[in-house]
């Protein structure tokens, strides 16, 4: 007389089908949490870079804030607001001079072809660049251009 149960191969069957279907789905909601903190990551990186352009954008005279020209490395942001100890930030303000069409080269003295008055180096457009990062990697990058004493539209 048989008793109800199950025999050793609907067992293996069992079990080989169960590692069939599980391996791959345990792999699948592993990449699944991966990329979900990845995305949490970036779109914290991102409103961080947002904010310091803000506060950027909040100062009173833009050229006379002390916004350093960095040479080669970049200038470490103020702290995050708290809770973001683990993502770090940095600006690198970059200076172009523009030149006058009637200039043969980068005046920095007053142009007799265009009668304009003496600029610097430094005041005519600025690149800041804001990047964040978490562990080495950058993760987000803002750019925006300031400008002073540049007519547009004429």
């Amino acid at each position: 007389m048989r008793r109800p149960g199950l025999t050793l191969v609907e067992l293996v069957i069992t079990i080989s089908l169960t590692a069939i279907l599980g391996i791959p789905a345990g792999i699948l909601f592993s990449e699944h949490l991966t990329a979900a903190l990845r995305a949490r990551d970036a779109a914290v990186a991102m409103s961080l870079a947002r904010y310091e352009m803000e506060r950027l954008d909040g100062l009173n005279d833009f050229f006379a804030s002390g916004l350093t020209v960095a040479t080669t490395n970049p200038i470490p942001t103020p702290p995050w607001p708290s809770g973001y100890p683990s993502y770090s930030g940095a600006r690198t303000v970059t200076c172009f001079q523009t030149m006058c069409p009637g200039c043969s080269g980068g005046q920095t003295t007053a142009c007799s072809a265009c009668s304009s008055s003496a600029v610097s180096a430094c005041q005519m457009v600025k690149q800041i660049r804001v990047t964040v990062g978490k562990s080495g990697t950058r993760l987000a990058e803002l750019r925006t251009y300031r400008t002073r004493n540049v007519g547009f539209g004429q």
